[in-house]
């Protein structure tokens, strides 16, 4: 099978990228520049170069495919801009289905007790991403309905494991002390370890009664946001007992802020930057003066004789860690024949393994 990954240098088209090659697929990759190209693990890769909002590249992008997985991650403009692209795209040239990675946060970052794949989408949110993915469910879900090209979307929530931000930032906030609880970790972690993910829609990919549906995948443990960082704490040398539980504060949005991003996001100027060359982004950066952030190193050094940082609480983190519900993943079971491939505690393991591999975290390993 030939496999074209929208997004192939993200966190989740490079493993997916990684997985079907080692399987023996053809894979092609489709990435938005060269430097994007160089961050793919697999090496000497067909890969494409195409903006995620031109739709004549990522049709001879996807010549040949039989599959398209479309993993962009990014501004709510190119969430809701690729999405029509990419399907008109696949439509011209010939591919037979879409894979569309959609994420649990279309229900919320904490979902309502009982919700399952065909629960209302909770359009109003604070987070400007989470309705910009259901605008793309939909639009694709429309486009399918005169469109020759199958469409399955999968609602992952904390995709970890190796080279996931989720992992690598957690290893922070234990290096600097900042990690902290909501409600002392009681919370629900609706985590899926990213080779369940992963096996997922390779089922999704074949399954023909997947074609319209949506699908959550996770890991099998009831996980909570203690079980999460448990052992990354241990493994850092730090109690997880002794991680700080703090109060949720009242969260307050500048509306001068919240229309600056609403056009920084939008379509039309994502859809411009996305058309101006990256070697003039890349020197209008090297002009811009940057802030230099201490290293993980340095903030070693830094905390012997300064006081240390302290926990801030992300009012994203604060929703996730109150969520009281694990989403059911019983339509994957049934209709795809879903099964965890890699318990929760093996998936932690490798994830640590990674970071053992990290100079900048070798130090605080070796406690």
């Amino acid at each position: 099978m030939k496999i074209g990954i929208v997004g192939a240098s993200g966190f989740v088209g490079n493993r997916a990228a990684e997985v079907f090659y080692e399987q023996g697929h053809e894979i092609r990759p489709i990435v938005r520049s060269q430097a994007s190209a160089e961050r793919l693990t697999p090496k000497n890769l067909d890969y494409q170069i195409a903006s995620a909002f031109d739709q004549s590249q990522l049709a001879a992008a996807f010549k040949g495919c039989d599959v398209v997985i479309h993993s962009v991650l990014g501004s709510p403009g190119l969430i809701r801009g690729s999405v029509e692209p990419a399907y008109k795209a696949a439509q011209k040239a010939g591919v037979r289905r879409i894979i569309y990675l959609s994420s649990m946060i279309v229900h919320r970052s904490a979902p309502a007790v009982g919700t399952t794949e065909a629960s209302p989408l909770v359009e109003k949110q604070q987070f400007p991403a989470h309705p910009a993915k259901i605008y793309a469910e939909r639009k694709l879900l429309k486009l399918r309905q005169n469109g020759a090209v199958e469409v399955v979307i999968f609602r992952p929530g904390i995709v970890f494991g190796p080279r996931s931000r989720w992992v690598s930032e957690l290893a922070n906030q234990l290096c600097q002390g900042t990690a902290y609880f909501i409600n002392e970790g009681k919370g629900v972690c609706n985590s899926v370890y990213i080779d369940n993910l992963i096996h997922g829609i390779q089922l999704g990919m074949t399954t023909p009664a997947a074609d319209g549906e949506a699908f959550f995948v996770g890991d099998r443990e009831q996980v909570t946001w203690f079980d999460f960082y448990r052992p990354f704490a241990e493994a850092f040398g730090v109690d997880p007992n002794q991680i700080p539980n703090l109060v949720v504060p009242e969260f307050t949005h500048s509306r001068k802020q919240e229309l600056i991003g609403s056009v920084v996001n939008s379509q039309f100027v994502q859809k411009f930057l996305a058309s101006v060359p990256e070697d003039f982004k890349q020197n209008l950066k090297n002009i811009i003066p940057k802030r230099n952030k201490p290293s993980v190193t340095q903030v070693e050094e830094l905390t012997k004789t300064e006081k240390k940082p302290e926990p801030v609480v992300n009012e994203m983190m604060a929703e996730l860690q109150q969520s009281q519900y694990k989403l059911p993943f019983d339509k994957a079971e049934r209709i795809l024949g879903y099964q965890q491939i890699v318990s929760f505690d093996e998936g932690c393991r490798l994830s640590i393994e990674w970071l053992s591999q990290l100079k900048q975290f070798q130090a605080f390993l070796k406690k």
